[in-house]
């Protein structure tokens, strides 16, 4: 059997433990685990029995055992670790969302075109789900007729763990937002191949303390938002995120057209089209427990991923997996199983709705969605062309 490439992590939450676990379940070995602090990198290594861990960059891009980068860590750290990576000859796959703001994720977008022999995926687990491949199929094939609405409602619990980090920081990239509606964003365009042109949305902090996080410690990342979108294809979509239902996780995604609707929710399949008389499940996609069993994966690891999202990162990985199987070279990889996958520059576009509707959140008006072409000037007063159009005179002392 051909070896897999070996697999270098940056990440220390649950979310980088999960993958841990689905990496090492489906085959790939993790030869390095970066974190924050020592303490914290050793920690993870010696729970998920991984050979090395280290607390900078550098040494996990630089071991010769490393060849496939999966980045689990804090957005601010997205685009530095991948364009890095991919400038030394990794592979990557990101998870979302692909930075801070546009100007990271388009940094990711270059390098990614610079070196286009390498894979560069970013984690949408979702588009992997059998529910929603078939729901993609079933628009193309015209079940719903012309596509006018996509709904999406997220209840889950708090995102906030008991110890101030990322993500109770909107700076650092937390909040629902980010965390959940990156995925929303791009779940949709996936589907139904449209992509916003205009957005408006609201992002509130109902809880700004918690009896862990209190004193000087305040949360500012958004713990509910809702946003609504304008597509380019004529079709409208509006997307609630709630976080303050504690114990339940509940997703649902309906798309209605003029002669039908097809609905997710979770991980199965619904659809009415017209003529009838009652709603059908088109795919149910409940996990088997002998599934789980069999990879081995721990009740703790469903416990953080909601169902859906496990799903989808498990057949994401199975698809890596497949991708660089078929290949006789270790380092060399097929992009058919991985076609359907999230691109740098998909994860471009997410980043610039979100940019979008955190400056409506701002202004309360609809704010326009242009992708970045190029990347802008650090200081433009620096440039002599930017010199020559001011007309402001300049004096250094």
């Amino acid at each position: 059997m051909k070896m897999l490439p070996g697999v270098g992590l940056f990440g220390y939450g649950s979310l980088a433990r999960a993958k841990i676990s689905l990496l090492q379940a489906v085959g790939f070995k993790v030869e390095a685990v970066w974190a924050p602090t020592m303490e914290l990198a050793k920690e993870i290594a010696t729970d998920m029995n991984i050979p090395f861990y280290t607390n900078r960059v550098d040494d996990v891009l630089l071991n010769h055992n490393v060849d496939l980068v999966c980045i689990s860590n804090p957005p601010i750290m997205h685009s530095q670790v991948a364009v890095k990576a991919l400038g030394i000859g990794k592979h990557v796959m990101c998870e979302k969302p692909a930075g801070l703001n546009e100007i990271d994720a388009f940094k990711m977008v270059n390098a990614a075109r610079y070196y286009p022999t390498l894979m560069s995926i970013m984690g949408h687990g979702l588009r992997f789900l059998p529910a929603f491949s078939r729901m993609k199929t079933l628009v193309r094939d015209g079940y719903v007729g012309v596509v006018q609405l996509c709904e999406i409602r997220v209840h889950c619990g708090s995102i906030i763990k008991e110890k101030y980090n990322w993500e109770c920081d909107e700076g650092m990239g937390g909040g629902t937002l980010s965390v959940i509606g990156s995925h929303m964003i791009d779940i949709i365009t996936y589907l139904i191949n449209q992509k916003a042109i205009k957005v408006q949305g609201r992002l509130k902090t109902l809880v700004e303390q918690t009896a862990k996080i209190n004193g000087i410690r305040r949360i500012t990342s958004d713990d509910f938002c809702t946003f609504q979108m304008e597509l380019d294809g004529g079709a409208f979509a509006t997307i609630t995120l709630n976080s303050h239902c504690s114990g339940v996780f509940s997703q649902e995604l309906l798309i209605v057209g003029t002669k039908g609707r097809l609905a997710v929710r979770e991980a199965d399949l619904y659809g009415q089209s017209s003529g009838m008389t009652k709603e059908e499940i088109i795919v149910a996609d409940s996990l088997l427990i002998s599934e789980q069993q069999r990879l081995g994966v721990s009740d703790a690891v469903l416990k953080e991923l909601p169902l859906p999202y496990f799903k989808g990162v498990l057949k994401l990985i199975c698809a890596l997996k497949d991708a660089f199987e078929r290949r006789e070279d270790k380092l060399s990889w097929d992009s058919e199983p991985v076609s359907m996958a999230a691109t740098f520059e998909d994860g471009l576009y997410v980043q610039a709705v979100i940019d979008g509707v955190r400056r409506s959140n701002q202004t309360g008006l609809w704010e326009m969605v242009a992708m970045l072409t190029e990347e802008p000037d650090a200081n433009p007063y620096l440039t002599s062309a930017a010199v020559h159009r001011s007309r402001h005179s300049f004096t250094f002392t």
